[in-house]
């Protein structure tokens, strides 16, 4: 779950940036983990979870779905920027208090997205990884999830706290295009090549730092492009989208 940042520094731009960087780095650490197994296109296929008596899904949506269960218990969806792939969970055991901070929504999940994150993760796999079975399927789904709430944590904080905190730069430009619900105009606000730009090539590096230390006879090494490649075509887009999703909800007094 997230740190959470108390009072008045929540929206800063500054802490915002500082905070998604942190989740990218964290990101990338899972994906690269990921690509040590290969495919195994079999844990991803209806019937084959080798469960007794056996399961109508695939591994993966089984590890998925039990680990969300656990999850809600536990009380994990009350944070704002976690949100769940599936619907139907557990209500929580355990309960934080308010998590709203200084966010105008109630309903966190108006800024789901997390249908279109496992498209885009499911499509990335099949570059990330090396085709073929080494039959750890287990810890193959294992990873993946990891990845997935990774990647839902970092879309989807961002949606939220960065759309708040643009909206507070400029409330008279963004009150206009809410009013007009012009989704639109919403995206073209929000987008800003230049950080877009800076955020992808802090993504290359950290790939090739990280990966620097690695010998290459012991790990599946990753080119760099592909891991920035992911972030220009799913994780910056899918956060836009979570961004005017917020600002289409949020209320104007």
């Amino acid at each position: 779950m997230s740190l959470r940042i108390p009072g008045n520094e929540a929206l800063s731009l500054e802490n915002i940036a500082a905070r998604l960087a942190s989740l990218e780095e964290t990101l990338i650490y899972k994906l690269l983990d990921r690509s040590q197994f290969r495919r195994n296109q079999g844990a991803y296929e209806p019937g084959k979870s080798q469960f007794l008596p056996p399961e109508p899904v695939s591994l993966f949506e089984l590890r998925l779905l039990h680990q969300e269960k656990l999850d809600a218990v536990f009380g994990r969806y009350q944070i704002p920027e976690e949100r769940p792939f599936y619907t139907g969970l557990p209500e929580p055991r355990r309960h934080l208090g308010s998590t709203q901070g200084q966010l105008r929504i109630s309903d966190y999940d108006v800024v789901n997205v997390s249908g279109s994150i496992l498209s885009a993760y499911s499509r990335f796999l099949d570059s990330l990884c090396v085709a073929g079975d080494d039959a750890h399927w287990g810890s193959s789904v294992e990873h993946d999830v990891i990845c997935l709430q990774a990647l839902g944590r970092r879309i989807h904080f961002g949606g939220l706290y960065v759309a708040e905190s643009k909206f507070l730069e400029n409330p008279e430009k963004y009150s206009v295009l809410i009013r007009e619900q012009n989704e639109l105009g919403l995206e073209e606000a929000l987008t800003r090549p230049e950080v877009e730009k800076k955020v992808l090539d802090r993504v290359r590096l950290k790939v090739q730092s990280i990966q620097s230390i690695s010998d290459p006879n012991l790990r599946v090494l990753v080119d760099p492009e592909l891991v920035v490649g992911f972030f220009a075509q799913a994780i910056i887009p899918l956060t836009k989208d979570a961004e005017v999703r917020y600002l289409l909800q949020r209320p104007l007094r």
